[in-house]
C-alpha cells in the first residue's frame, strides 16, 4: 500500500473535551476513532493492560443513537471484561436488576427475550390457539437475570465519562485533517471545531470504532462490498412516546398470554410481514424505540409517508401507534439507504476495525451489540498476547478472517429469515440457526472451559454449509415447509440445548435451565 493513500485530508470527525490531557508530543500506543460504546470500552481496556490510548470523535455526548438491544451473550462478555480487567463499575451494566440498583439515573429497558408476531397486509392480527403465527424465545429466567435495552444517549455518555475519569485523553468535535503512516507510526493532524485547536497525535496502532463512518475504509481506500451480501434492507426509525403495549391488543383480540414464557413487550418485539419487519424496544422512562426494516430499496417517498402507509396496511400495528409521537431527531423520522456493507479487509499490521466498522447487516435478532463486544474482547486479548511481538501480524490476520466469517454468517441467517417472512413457519425455522448457536455459545461461555472463538459459531464449516442449504430451500415451490423445518432441525440437533423446534412447545420457549 503506497504512502500516498495516507496523505489525504479527511473531514471525518467533528466536539472536543475541555481538558487537553498529556502533552500531544508524547506518542500514544493506540489511537481510537469513535467514542461509541465499542470505542470507549476499547480505550478503557487498553489502559488496563498498560497501553496508552487516546480517543477522538466526530460528535459529542449525549447523542441520539440506535443499536440498543442486548442479549445474554453480550452481558456475559461485559461480565468477563469487568472481572478480567478489574473494572467493578462495569459489571452492574450486564444485568437489568443490578443496573437499576447501581445506576438508577441511566435509562434502561427490561428485556426478557425475543417475541415475533406475523402480520398480514390489510388484516388485523388474530391470535391462534396453537401460536402458529407467533414465536417467543426467552433470554433469561426472570427479571433478576434479564437482559437490557440500552438508551444509547445515556449508556454511551456514561462510558465516555468513565474514560475521561480514568485520565485518558478524549477529544470530541475533532476532525482529522491529515493522516499518514510514517515509519510504522500513525501521524494524525487534528483540529477541534469549537476551539480551533490544532494537534498532532502519534500512535503505533489505530482502531476504527467509527461504525458506518467507514473511517479506515476511506483512508486505506478499501472496497466496501455489497454485491456479495444476500440481505437487502433499509430502515426508518425513531424514538416515540405513547406507544400502546402490544400485549393489550393481543389480549383484546383473544390471545392467551398465560402460554407466553415472558411478557411479550418485555423483549425485542418484532412484527414481521412479507417485505420486512418492525422492531419495538421499551424503556423504563416510557420511551419506545421503533423502526421498520424494509426489503424494498426503491425510496420514492418521505419517511413519514412510508411510516403512515405501513401503519394503515397493518392495522394492528397502527392501533399501537395511534397516539404515538416522535420525540427524537426534532420530531422527524430517520430514513437510511441500504444498510448492508462489508469491508473487504478488517485488520492490518498496525490497524483494526471493530465489527460495526467492518460491516453491518441488519438489526434482526439483535446481533450487533454482542458482536461488537466480542470484537473488542478479541482485539484486547491480541494486544495482551502479542503487542510489539512478531505474533501480532498473524493474530490480526486471524482476527480479520474470523470477523469476515461472522459477518457472512449473519448475512446468510438474516437473508434466510427475510425470505421466510411471507411463510412464517419457514422464518421461524431459519431463526433457529441464530437461537441455537447463541444459546449454545452462552452455555459454553458460562462453563468457562470451552469458550467459543467465533460469534454464533461462524467458524464451524458444517454450520455455514447448513445455513446456505436452508436459504436455497426457503421459498422454493418444490420444497415444503416441513422439508425446510426438518432440514434445519437436523442441522442444529448437536447444539440444540433449548428444545427448539419441538412441536409440543408451540413456538413458546422458556430459557433452558
Amino acid at each position: 500500500m503506497t504512502r500516498r493513500k495516507f496523505v489525504q485530508a479527511f473531514d471525518l470527525l467533528t466536539h472536543a473535551s475541555a481538558e487537553i490531557g498529556p502533552s500531544m508530543s508524547e506518542p500514544f500506543d493506540v489511537l481510537i476513532v469513535g467514542s461509541g460504546f465499542g470505542g470507549s470500552l476499547a480505550a478503557r481496556l487498553c489502559q488496563q493492560i498498560g497501553l496508552r490510548p487516546v480517543l477522538i470523535d466526530a460528535q459529542s455526548h449525549p447523542r441520539f443513537m440506535i443499536g440498543e438491544s442486548t442479549t445474554p451473550l453480550a452481558n456475559l462478555v461485559l461480565e468477563s471484561m469487568a472481572d478480567r480487567y478489574h473494572l467493578p463499575w462495569l459489571r452492574p451494566l450486564a444485568n437489568y436488576s443490578s443496573w437499576k440498583a447501581a445506576y438508577p439515573q441511566l435509562d434502561v429497558g427490561l428485556k426478557r427475550g425475543f417475541s415475533y408476531f406475523h402480520q398480514i397486509r390489510g388484516e388485523a392480527f388474530t391470535p391462534r390457539a396453537d401460536h402458529a403465527n407467533e414465536l417467543l424465545v426467552a433470554a433469561s429466567h426472570g427479571p433478576d437475570d434479564a437482559d437490557t435495552h440500552w438508551l444509547r444517549a445515556d449508556f454511551d455518555h456514561f462510558l465516555v465519562e468513565q474514560v475521561r475519569a480514568a485520565g485518558i485523553p478524549v477529544f470530541e468535535r475533532t476532525r482529522i485533517t491529515h493522516l499518514e503512516l510514517n515509519d510504522q507510526t500513525w501521524l494524525a493532524q487534528t483540529v477541534t471545531d469549537n476551539t480551533g485547536t490544532n494537534r498532532t497525535l502519534e500512535a503505533a496502532f489505530l482502531i476504527d470504532a467509527s461504525g458506518s463512518g467507514n473511517f479506515l475504509a476511506k483512508v486505506l481506500d478499501l472496497p466496501i462490498q455489497t454485491s456479495s451480501l444476500l440481505t437487502h434492507s433499509r430502515a426508518i426509525y425513531g424514538h416515540f412516546r405513547h406507544v400502546r403495549p402490544w400485549e393489550e391488543l393481543y389480549v383484546a383480540a383473544g390471545g392467551h398470554v398465560a402460554d407466553h414464557p415472558f411478557p411479550c413487550d418485555q423483549a425485542a418485539l418484532h412484527h414481521v410481514f412479507d417485505g420486512g419487519w418492525m422492531y419495538q424496544l421499551g424503556f423504563d422512562s416510557g420511551i419506545t424505540s421503533a423502526g421498520f426494516s424494509l426489503s424494498d430499496l426503491d425510496i420514492t417517498e418521505a419517511p413519514e409517508v412510508t411510516w403512515s402507509r405501513l401503519l394503515k396496511e397493518y392495522p394492528s400495528i397502527g392501533e399501537q401507534f395511534a397516539e404515538a409521537e416522535v420525540i427524537s431527531n426534532q420530531g422527524r423520522l430517520i430514513a437510511t439507504p441500504r444498510l448492508q456493507r462489508q469491508i473487504g479487509q478488517a485488520a492490518g499490521s498496525n490497524w483494526a476495525m471493530l465489527p460495526n466498522a467492518a460491516g453491518f447487516i441488519d438489526a434482526l435478532h439483535s446481533t450487533g451489540n454482542a458482536h461488537t463486544l466480542m470484537g473488542v474482547e478479541r482485539l484486547i486479548s491480541i494486544f495482551e498476547q502479542h503487542w510489539q511481538s512478531p505474533g501480532l501480524g498473524p493474530a490480526l490476520a486471524r482476527y480479520d478472517q474470523t470477523l469476515q466469517a461472522e459477518l457472512t454468517l449473519i448475512d446468510r441467517i438474516v437473508a434466510g429469515c427475510y425470505r421466510g417472512f411471507r411463510d412464517f413457519p419457514q422464518m421461524v425455522a431459519m431463526s433457529l440457526f441464530y437461537f441455537a448457536t447463541a444459546i449454545w455459545s452462552e452455555f459454553r461461555r458460562r462453563s468457562g472451559t470451552d469458550v467459543p472463538t467465533a460469534f454464533l459459531c461462524a467458524d464451524e464449516p458444517q454450520l455455514r454449509t447448513a445455513v446456505d442449504q436452508a436459504i436455497d430451500m426457503i421459498g422454493r415451490t418444490d420444497v415444503t415447509t416441513d422439508d425446510v423445518v426438518q432440514s434445519i432441525l437436523g442441522s442444529i440437533a448437536p447444539i440444540n440445548l433449548a428444545g427448539l423446534g419441538d412441536p409440543q412447545r408451540q413456538n413458546m420457549y422458556p430459557y433452558p435451565q
